[in-house]
């Protein structure tokens, strides 16, 4: 049976360029990220109805959603989104060109109104019918921009009150599709909008010292290589022998990433505190607590270049809170830290 729906389809523009020209793990993770931030903007009562790679499918049954809350449904959904770019940009750790250039992604809105029919597939909800396909189809038109909102002059004519209850400005335009016809619709660039996002505030750099316990290890590898391998949450276990990461955010690698990592039986919290990276020198510094114990401690790994292919890494132990621990338990572990780092040594030289 067909039944009159409202139709929203936002759209990361770039996500095919995102993915072929930078590495495919991180910006994965980032377009999911953003995905998950659009979806919990939805305060409309909208139905997401399926994931579609780069875009979201939310549609609601029944009359013609009220223009002025869908418009501000969108904006808020876009300033989101470029507010938590600004975060990624800001607070990544990652040299890689996926966090380095989330800045280049952009959202556009499709909104329609029209008939569909729900269908059950394998379990999962679907919704076919022409006007599903015109709403798709529209994510392919002639707008000079990447972002804006289209509402379609069908869902326009639906609505009781057509006034545009917002600030922006709305021009008409329309397409051609085969098999379809002319679709007409209104569009508004949002460029206005994201000119008056706030810029995100600058993070305040920590005081970081490298404390008393010191160990250093030359390795034939280039800092940059040095300094991924060991920022690689999910690889760390391949160095720091007898860890295994249990529990971590589904977030690329940033300032104020937790997870959490099982050594000898005992559980830690590992928080990613600060990162300064200049081209001959790197400092990078995680804060670690004893889930058990409260004890807490700070590591610090500090890069020099000394040549395109060596860097010299230095790093330190530093308790935080109360007094460090008996020196013969301190020694032991230093020992088994020094390991750690000759077997860090020995997987970036490995994969020259």
């Amino acid at each position: 049976m067909l039944q009159n729906a409202n139709i929203m389809i936002p759209d990361i523009s770039g996500y095919t360029d995102f993915l072929t020209k930078t590495e495919l793990e991180h910006s994965s993770h980032i377009i999911n990220e953003l995905l998950d931030l659009l979806v919990d903007c939805n305060n409309i009562e909208l139905t997401l109805l399926e994931v579609e790679g780069d875009a979201l499918l939310f549609y609601r049954k029944g009359d013609p959603i009220e223009l002025k809350p869908l418009i501000q449904q969108c904006i808020s959904m876009f300033e989101k989104f470029h507010e938590h770019i600004g975060i990624i940009e800001r607070d990544t750790i990652c040299q890689c060109g996926a966090c380095q250039t989330a800045s280049n992604l952009s959202l556009k809105f499709i909104i329609h109104y029209g008939a569909i029919k729900e269908l059950m597939v394998s379990g999962f909800k679907k919704a076919s019918g022409v006007d599903m396909v015109i709403a798709h189809r529209l994510l392919k038109n002639r707008i000079g921009s990447n972002e804006y909102i289209l509402i379609t002059q069908n869902y326009l004519s639906n609505l009781s009150d057509k006034q545009h209850a917002s600030d922006i400005t709305w021009q008409l335009g329309n397409e051609e599709y085969p098999a379809i016809g002319n679709i007409e619709y209104e569009y508004a660039l949002l460029d206005g909008v994201k000119s008056r996002i706030p810029p995100i505030p600058e993070r305040v750099n920590q005081v970081i010292k490298l404390g008393n316990n010191i160990l250093e290890v030359e390795i034939a590898s280039s800092l940059r290589d040095v300094y991924h391998e060991i920022i690689d949450i999910d690889r760390r276990s391949n160095w720091f022998l007898g860890s295994q990461v249990m529990e971590r955010e589904e977030v690329t690698e940033r300032i104020g990433l937790k997870h959490l990592c099982l050594f000898q039986e005992m559980i830690f919290e590992i928080n990613i505190v600060e990162s300064r990276i200049g081209e001959s020198e790197v400092l990078y510094a995680e804060d670690v607590r004893a889930v058990e114990s409260g004890t807490r401690f700070r590591h610090t790994f500090n890069l020099s270049r000394l040549t395109d292919l060596r860097t010299r890494l230095r790093f330190g132990r530093k308790y935080i809170d109360g007094p460090e621990i008996p020196q013969e338990i301190n020694n032991n572990i230093l020992m088994l830290l020094k390991k750690n780092l000759e077997a860090l040594k020995h997987l970036c030289e490995m994969s020259l």
